[in-house]
């Protein structure tokens, strides 16, 4: 980025968030030369010169974020600038011009912005080591659905572009908290987690239709898995309580015991399990048996959603 820019004679500042987001080795291979077009697209096409950005009223360095985290069942991978935007209708004038869909053709802001994806296409007036030779973005379509992934653009003129790719979590490597209950076993994802506390039962109390815990004077929901999954059995004696943060919203989570970090390797559940609500996926334990991994999230939601 500063090797290109430099080059462009634009000013640029690189914002990156995320890094602790894994992927398999063999995945991130196959992105990085996506990843790094996508980033020399923003620079060359989006950001503006130092003279054009002030005469916009914007700062003279441009911004350009590169971002990665887990959400749901996906890994999301954004790349955001805060340049001059896409003008769809340049986008369709050059498709038009290249004969790739018809000068009467109806298209909607989002199949008009499809159209950077097709072989050929390029929107810049002259050829040279950047941009204008019409390859790369029809390549890194192909590169992230040859994943399984989905990439998508939005964008709002004189405000900036993002470009987010999304790929399945059966790519991804996440360090998850593994707990058990009766004798099933789980995976949370550890980025959730903020700590794990012994429940007593006289802290516990009820909130309209929410159970909920005294956490140091704080009150905080709580979720039992058992009752969640209607899991048969007897309580232990000592439950556990992993206090989660979702989206800003702490919730505590109810299980018999927290076995300890788990580095997971997901797996898709097949076809038959893909609508069921609560999981995203499974991983095979260094013993064999299988831990299905939990979408905290959904849960979480659909139980705040369930108390209101």
């Amino acid at each position: 980025m500063r090797d290109l820019s430099a080059e462009i004679g634009k000013e640029i500042d690189l914002v990156t968030s995320g890094e602790d987001t894994e992927l398999d080795k063999t995945v991130l291979d196959r992105l990085g030369d996506a990843l790094i077009h996508l980033l020399r697209n923003s620079i060359d096409h989006g950001i503006e010169t130092p003279a054009q950005r002030e005469a916009a009223g914007k700062p003279r360095r441009g911004t350009l974020q590169l971002g990665a985290e887990h959400a749901g069942g996906d890994v999301v991978i954004q790349i955001v600038d805060d340049g001059k935007g896409i003008d769809p209708e340049k986008v369709r004038q050059k498709a038009v011009e290249r004969g790739l869909i018809a000068e009467n053709a109806e298209l909607s802001l989002r199949e008009t912005l499809e159209l950077i994806f097709l072989p050929g296409f390029s929107t810049a007036q002259t050829v040279s080591s950047v941009s204008g030779r019409g390859v790369g973005m029809d390549v890194v379509k192909r590169v992230v659905n040859t994943m399984r992934g989905s990439i998508d653009i939005d964008t709002e003129l004189n405000k900036g572009s993002t470009v987010t790719i999304r790929l399945p979590l059966t790519l991804a490597i996440i360090d998850g908290l593994q707990v058990r209950v009766g004798t099933e076993s789980y995976v949370l994802p550890l980025d959730v987690v903020e700590e794990c506390v012994q429940l007593d039962r006289k802290d516990l109390g009820a909130e309209g239709r929410r159970r909920i815990i005294n956490l140091r004077g704080e009150v905080v929901p709580i979720i039992s898995l058992r009752e969640w999954f209607r899991l048969p059995g007897e309580l232990p004696s000592i439950e556990q309580v992993v206090i989660l943060n979702v989206d800003g919203n702490r919730m505590g989570m109810v299980v018999d015991h927290v076995v300890g970090e788990h580095q997971t390797v997901i797996k898709t559940l097949g076809p038959v399990f893909r609508r069921l609500e609560g999981f995203s996926g499974a991983t095979i334990q260094g013993d064999g048996t299988m831990s299905l991994i939990l979408d905290v999230k959904r849960i979480v939601r659909l139980s705040l959603g369930e108390a209101r």
